[in-house]
Parts: structure tokens; sequence; C-alpha cells
């Protein structure tokens, strides 16, 4: 192939890959998980981002993407808000039936979850060094 040819195709193959339809409105999800993972400080931004934009959709009349309002059910479990938990899960096992073992399980189980204890804070390093006789 000539150099000519070869720019074409590269032009036009990553001209394809510049915008992108999908079926569903994300919100910028995997771009916050992200953002939550490298700092868990942004959980709470998360949460908040995560159901706007799910109130957003649905008050549109368009369909959520699937897993997002089981994510935000898990993140309203992880603080403790279980009834706001099960009511993003039941969400979710309606608008995916294929979700519906699931999220069966996790309503039947949502009570179950033991509060998450603080992390014991480490000792300090001893600067001595024993010696054992």
């Amino acid at each position: 192939m000539t150099k000519a040819a070869c720019l074409l195709v590269a032009a036009l193959g990553l001209g394809g890959c510049a915008h992108h339809n999908t079926m569903y409105a994300w919100g910028g999800y995997d771009g916050l998980l992200y953002q939550s993972y490298k700092d868990p400080t942004k959980t709470a931004v998360l949460l908040t981002k995560l159901e706007t934009h799910v109130l957003a959709v649905e008050q549109g009349g368009a369909k959520v993407a699937p897993g997002l309002y089981a994510e935000v059910g898990t993140l309203y479990l992880q603080i403790g808000k279980t009834d706001k938990a099960t009511v993003y899960y039941t969400k979710e096992r309606d608008a995916w039936p294929e979700s519906r073992p699931l999220m069966d399980t996790l309503i039947a189980h949502v009570g179950d979850r033991k509060p998450v204890a603080p992390k014991a804070e480490m000792p300090a390093a001893s600067t001595a060094t024993e010696v054992k006789s």
C-alpha cells in the first residue's frame, strides 16, 4: 500500500472512533466511577451525580442504562440507607428482567449487611530494635 492510502485508512479508522452514539445515556458513569476508585472521598459525588442523572433520564421518558439503578442502590447500601437501596434495586429489577434473580436476592438480604467498622489505626513503628536473648 502507498503511504497516502495508509494515511487515508488510518484517518478513516480514527475518525470512526471519534463519536459513538450509544443506546443509553450513561451520565459520565465511567469517569465518575474511576474518580471514586482513585479518591474514595469522591464517592458522595458519584452518588449525587448518578442519582441526578437517573432522575433526569426518567423524567425525559428514556430508559435508564442497565446497572445504573443497581449502582445507585449499592452506593446507598454502603452508607447504610437500606430503604433507598431497596427502591433502586427494585427499579433495576423492574427495568431489566434479566437482573431479577440478583436483584431479588439483594432485596431479600439488604437488611443483613453489617455496618463496616472503621479501620483500626496501625501502631506506630518502633524506632528501637528489640534484641532477643
